[in-house]
Formats: structure tokens, C-alpha cells, sequence
């Protein structure tokens, strides 16, 4: 499935400082011990727990949505990330957007007592207690994909959303060199990581000159979604393009494209790697998407709350950078996937 390994960007990703550094603390963690003495030990490969048969450490990461396809690849960086260290973590949330049953799940973790919580936090405030509750009481937070800075949380492993805005509002205006008029989607309306990246695409496209938007928050229903992108159209038919900041956006528009046979007619974009997207990609519907690496996201996570709870290494921002993927290079993208690449 496209959307569980990944993306080829990753080496570009692992030479940037911090991921680096991550790595190299890691190795040494588990190379300290051979394979042999870490069974003996009991430990999850940890040899400071040598000879004695210390409890595993026990994670949660919790998504605002684990149903969307995007966060496949995300849950498998977490569990490839539990199996390589030798702990327990568990992937979960509410399966829509749900802010509100997202802070229920954190609380729940939290009685729990589990060593480490992994979240995305797609609202500016709406984590601030929260958090506050679970690190009063020890629980560290490190922020995944989606940061609320003001909550507290010790870290943000993730992608620049301004920055992925921006540059894709760099690859609209190479796609459309005299501008025009172009719809923007959001699954929704207010979600922070969004929100950073839309006022980055409108900031690239006020740059270049001769553009007009209109921001379209369209939920996560993907059939609404479809049905509030054709109206649209049909309303604007001088949109020049459909481009939409999430993974959900993006399918929508790969499907109104193909169904209301607009290939040729509107130009598409979105982010991440989804197969909806890739296949528009390759059979010219769509013009590029914007991939986030969120496998990195998801092991990162582990990686960070385990080398602070093993070795008091404080979690540091890590940028899972900005990877266009377009009708270039989409084919050797889509063949990593076939070959089950992660």
C-alpha cells in the first residue's frame, strides 16, 4: 500500500543535524550489547538493565484521526520503532478528527501511567491542560505532525507547515507562470498545522503576482468533500486549480478531477502519499503532491521518549523536511511501495 513506507526524501531528512545526532545516540544504545547478552538481559537491548528483569517502557502515541490513510505509515514507524528497542507502544486516537475525543484518549493514557505519550496537536490550546496534567505527573510529551507550542510539550517532530506551504505555493506558480484563480482546500477550518499551511501557499502566491484564492474547509467526509469542490467549479469555472493542504483534500480532488472529467481543464496538488493522489500523479490528472515522511514521524516519536526516558536525553525538534513529488519522479515512488520499501 502507497501510503505504509517511507518516502525516497528520507535520506535528505537523516543528514539533517538533529536526526543525526538521534541516530547515532540510538546505535550506540543498542550496539552497547550484543544480541545474546540482550535476551540475557531482559531489558529491551538496554544494558544498564543487565541481570535483571526490568519492566518494559510503555508508550502511547495518540492521532486526532488514526482512520486517514496518512497516518498508516505513521503507526508503522512507531511500532517498527517499539520492535527495534525493545518496548511496548501503542498507536491510537478517535478514527475522525476529533480534538475533543483526542484529549480523552491523552487522559487516558495518562491514568494508565505509561512512560511516554507521543500526540499530534492540531489545536492551538486546546492541549495546554493536558499536557500540563501528564508531565506534572512524570508522563513526558513530544508532538508529532501536528504542534501547539504553547501546550509545553518537550519537542516537535514534524514538517515546517509554513515552509511545506510555501513551497507549495512555489510549485503553483511554476504550474502556472501567469496566475490566476485557484481553490484551496482543508479538511478543517482552524486546525493549526492547516492554517500555517495555507497562510504559506497565499504568502508564496502573493510573491509570484497575479493570483486570486478562495479557501474551501471542506470536512472529512469524502464525499461532502467532492460535493463541495464540484459546486464550486461550477460556481468559479475560471478556477485554474484545486490544491488541498491535507491528504483528504487531496483524494477528493483526485476524484472530482477523474469523475467530472476535468483533466487538462483544472490543474491538482496536495500533500502526502496517498494512493488516490500518486495514481492522479502518474496518469497526469494531478500535478504533484507535497510528502512529509511521516514514517520518520512515528519512529522519531519512540526514538525521542526513549532516549529521554533510558538515558535523561532531552527530545529535540526534528524537521521531516519538504519532498515535492511530481510526474518526474512519482514512478520510482510508487516502486518503492510495490517492493514493500519502509
Amino acid at each position: 500500500m502507497l501510503s505504509s513506507f517511507r518516502s525516497p526524501s528520507f535520506g535528505r531528512a537523516a543528514r539533517s543535524g538533529a536526526l543525526v545526532l538521534a541516530g547515532g545516540l540510538l546505535v550506540g544504545a543498542l550496539t552497547a550489547c550484543s544480541p545474546r547478552e540482550s535476551a540475557k538481559s531482559g531489558g529491551g537491548g538496554d544494558p544498564e538493565n543487565a541481570g535483571s528483569a526490568a519492566p518494559k517502557l510503555r508508550f502511547t502515541v495518540v492521532s486526532h484521526a488514526t482512520a486517514v490513510p496518512f497516518f498508516v505509515p505513521v503507526r508503522r514507524g512507531v511500532e517498527d520503532a517499539a520492535r527495534l528497542l525493545g518496548v511496548d507502544a501503542v498507536f491510537t486516537g478517535p478514527p475522525d478528527f476529533d480534538v475533543a475525543r483526542q484529549v480523552e484518549f491523552i487522559k487516558g493514557a495518562i491514568a494508565a501511567g505509561v512512560d511516554g505519550i507521543g500526540a499530534t496537536l492540531p489545536n492551538p490550546d486546546a492541549f495546554n491542560d493536558v499536557v500540563e496534567e501528564a508531565q506534572g505527573k512524570g508522563i513526558p510529551v513530544v508532538a508529532l505532525n501536528a504542534d501547539a507550542p504553547a501546550s509545553g510539550r518537550l519537542a516537535y517532530i514534524g514538517q515546517g507547515n509554513y515552509e511545506a506551504g510555501r513551497s507549495m505555493g512555489r510549485e503553483i506558480a511554476k504550474l502556472l507562470p501567469d496566475g490566476g484563480h485557484v481553490l484551496l482546500c482543508a479538511h478543517t477550518a482552524g486546525a493549526f498545522n492547516l492554517e500555517d499551511r495555507l497562510r504559506g501557499v497565499k504568502d508564496a502566491l502573493t510573491e509570484a503576482g497575479g493570483f486570486t484564492t478562495h479557501v474551501l474547509a471542506t470536512t472529512t467526509d469524502m464525499v461532502k468533500a467532492g460535493s463541495l469542490i464540484s459546486s464550486y467549479y461550477q460556481g468559479h469555472p475560471e478556477t485554474r486549480g484545486f490544491f488541498g493542504v491535507d491528504d483528504i483534500t487531496g483524494s477528493a480532488i483526485a476524484q472530482v478531477i477523474e469523475r467530472d472529467q476535468l483533466k487538462g481543464k483544472v490543474l491538482g496538488g496536495a500533500f502526502d502519499l496517498v494512493p488516490d493522489v500518486t495514481n492522479a500523479i502518474r496518469n497526469g490528472s494531478m500535478q504533484f503532491t507535497i510528502d512529509q515522511q511521516p514514517y520518520l514521524q512515528g519512529f522519531q516519536t519512540v526514538v525521542q521518549l526513549y532516549l529521554l526516558k533510558r538515558y535523561q536525553l532531552a527530545p529535540t525538534d526534528i524537521n521531516t523536511g519538504v519532498a515535492p513529488v511530481t510526474a518526474a519522479n512519482v514512478e520510482a515512488v510508487m516502486k518503492l511501495a510495490e517492493e514493500g520499501y519502509r
